[in-house]
């Protein structure tokens, strides 16, 4: 269809309200991949126009989160749409949170028109900083509810604060301690040696009160980013879930180990690391990352380092994320169980969710991409 006779302003438009069909979407992206949008005015008036309604609507996106995900919209492989220019970046933030209804961020690879259906949610779980510590004696020490100084042991001082527990002093006893968190929880932990520790949601780690040994050793579960102090005579050895070990001097890298997940992701953010499981071990240089998948050890030189670390920065972040991981994540977060009516949709999502948002804001994001579902309980029940 030549240029000007392709309604290319009332089809963006659809694609941004949510409105538009199969169809019609594919016909858009097939224009504009033969009709770059450049120098076309039509498509800037349709942005220009949806920046300013979206801001007069005060939405919870931030305009570099925007820039990103329209990055990613207009640059897919799936579908190649136009180029961006520079003075349209200000708009990214309006086409992005348009196609969510101003909630979060997550942009459907094929866009459909949906249906939202009515949930029905008697509580809103809002997660946070929720953990409990426990002592070498067995004794749990809730920290939602125990602030200041909470142990003082042999020169050993506990302090717990905002969402962070520091370890000061020199214990005369050594013990050992394990910072865990539910579902719904996350924080922040010093440990003796100045090596500071994240915990995501339902994940553990295990540590001695003082390090005295040739290795400070610690044992994880879970998801944990870890930015280690440096102390060349004294590695640092991270076990995770029994089975695998990580030694490092002095750097920052995020272990993901959850058990419903099938592999376990170190990913090193700098320094240097080595990955050893059973008889296999490998070196990793920053931006790399050893997987372990089916009892082997390998090395993903391709990874996006944003997404991995997202969650400490107070983000889901996906890129043409299957659903079920995407559920999964959204499970630890919230407090929920996910249970499948029949298949896993064939869904991918890219885009981000604030990890802030609260169970209401969070499911609205489900219904608005065409995932069926409805809460029973504490189970989120996905539906065909």
């Amino acid at each position: 269809m030549e240029p000007n006779n392709f309604p290319v302003k009332d089809l963006l438009q659809k694609f941004l309200d949510g409105t538009i069909t199969e169809t019609e979407s594919e016909a858009l992206f097939a224009w504009l991949k033969e009709n770059p949008a450049e120098n076309n005015p039509e498509v800037e008036q349709v942005l220009e126009k949806n920046y300013q309604r979206a801001f007069e609507e005060q939405p919870a996106l931030t305009p570099a989160a925007g820039n990103r995900i329209l990055h990613r919209l207009l640059d897919s492989t799936a579908a190649p749409v136009m180029p961006i220019r520079r003075r349209w970046l200000p708009y990214a933030a309006a086409a992005a949170i348009l196609l969510l209804a101003t909630t979060a961020t997550l942009i459907i690879r094929h866009p459909k028109k949906v249906t939202p259906m009515a949930v029905n949610i008697t509580k809103s779980v809002k997660p946070g900083n929720h953990a409990y510590l426990t002592l070498a004696d067995g004794k749990q020490i809730q920290l939602d509810s125990a602030y200041g100084n909470i142990v003082q042991h042999q020169g050993l001082e506990v302090d717990n604060n905002k969402g962070e527990l520091d370890y000061k002093g020199k214990a005369g006893n050594v013990e050992l301690h394990t910072l865990s968190t539910p579902k719904g929880g996350q924080y922040r932990l010093m440990l003796p040696d100045g090596t500071a520790v994240w915990l995501n949601a339902e994940s553990s780690i295990t540590f001695p009160t003082a390090f005295n040994g040739k290795f400070r050793e610690v044992k994880m579960t879970g998801e944990v980013y870890f930015d280690v102090k440096q102390a060349a005579n004294h590695p640092f050895m991270v076990t995770i879930n029994d089975k695998t070990t990580v030694e490092v001097l002095g750097t920052a890298f995020n272990v993901n180990a959850y058990t419903d997940e099938p592999t376990i992701r170190t990913t090193l953010i700098q320094g240097s690391v080595r990955m050893i499981h059973d008889k296999a071990s490998n070196v990793l240089q920053p931006g790399q990352q050893g997987v372990i998948s089916h009892d082997q050890l390998n090395v993903n030189s391709n990874v996006d380092i944003e997404m991995v670390v997202a969650w400490k920065e107070g983000l889901f972040r996906f890129d043409r994320t299957p659903v079920d991981i995407v559920l999964r994540q959204l499970s630890r977060w919230y407090d929920v169980d996910v249970v499948y009516e029949k298949n896993v949709p064939s869904i991918l999502f890219s885009g981000e969710i604030k990890r802030d948002l609260d169970l209401n804001q969070a499911l609205t994001v489900l219904s608005t991409m065409g995932v069926h579902y409805k809460i029973d309980g504490r189970k989120l029940v996905i539906m065909p």
